[in-house]
């Protein structure tokens, strides 16, 4: 059970920089999205109303890079629930000057990218997002992840973390397992 919430909080605190162009799901599974433009093609030329048109906002937002000797385009990295509400926040706040961008964040227990900072590839200027969302998620054994998104460039930070919690959760478990056999009758 141990090396099981090892497992769960490692994978929770593994951060990440992703950079290519924002777009939203719809755009991509459709090819070619409402403002006529091939995501597989020409990512670059999407504009901001597709990325804020309701539909497109519905459908979560992902990066997309062109992989190495590929001619086209694919999404590989989607964002999270918090990390679509901040695209949201940057699209509406910021001046938009396209979407070739560089977002790094932790990953979520599902694989989807939370957004700690979005960075344009064209001004380099950044912007600070929420990272990992205005709550925590919990494990199968109640162990709650967010303090466990706590990393450092070595990852150092994270495999300590990740072993105190577990020594602490263990030995939580060893005295409550205590006090219940002496509270038991002799019989």
């Amino acid at each position: 059970m141990a090396f099981l919430a090892v497992f769960v909080l490692l994978g929770a605190a593994e951060a990440a920089v992703h950079s290519g162009y924002l777009y939203d799901k719809l755009c991509v599974d459709e090819g070619v999205g409402i403002d006529g433009v091939d995501s597989r093609t020409e990512p670059e030329k999407h504009t901001l109303d597709c990325l804020l048109f309701s539909p497109c906002i519905e459908s979560g937002y992902g990066i997309l890079t062109r992989p190495e000797g590929q001619s086209q385009y694919s999404m590989d990295v989607l964002l999270s629930a918090q990390g679509n509400a901040d695209v949201i926040t940057w699209l509406t706040t910021q001046e938009y000057l396209g979407n070739h961008v560089e977002i790094s964040g932790p990953y979520d227990l599902q694989g989807r990218l939370h957004v700690d900072t979005i960075k344009r590839l064209n001004d380099g200027s950044i912007w600070n997002g929420s990272g990992e969302g205005s709550g925590s998620e919990t494990s199968t054994f109640g162990i709650s992840t967010s303090a466990a998104l706590v990393t450092s460039a070595a990852g150092c930070s994270s495999i300590l973390l990740a072993t105190t919690l577990i020594v602490f959760y263990v030995s939580e478990l060893w005295e409550a397992a205590a006090e219940t056999e002496q509270s038991q009758p002799n019989l």
